[in-house]
């Protein structure tokens, strides 16, 4: 019985730090990047430990339903926030087309 309720704490503690592993990721900017990156890195390093510590009661482990979303949540969540920040880089690389664009025609004008 205390080996399943261990196990149990266990999945209760990587559920846990897969939400700050989520959090951290909706929370991203172009400021606080790298400090929230390093802080869902080490929050997923933690969570391999823990998994690596616990081998012997993970062999026949199941994640629960909630392990499940949350991987797929902040996989896509990922995805997403990299998808935006390219869509804007896109932008701010055709404005500076446009004007590199412009100065040529100015130029031309002259």
């Amino acid at each position: 019985m205390q080996k399943k309720q261990q196990t149990s704490s266990e999945i209760t503690k990587i559920e846990n730090l897969l939400d700050e592993v989520y959090k951290d990721i909706s929370e991203l900017t172009e400021e606080n990047f790298d400090q929230r990156i390093q802080s869902a890195i080490s929050k997923m390093e933690s969570i391999r430990r823990v998994k690596v510590e616990n081998s012997s009661k993970f062999i026949s482990f199941k994640p629960s339903k909630k392990i499940g979303q949350m991987a797929k949540l902040i996989s896509e969540k990922y995805d997403n926030v990299t998808k935006d920040w390219a869509r804007k880089l896109k932008l701010v690389q055709k404005e500076i087309e446009l004007s590199q664009n412009q100065k040529k025609i100015t130029i031309y004008n002259r």
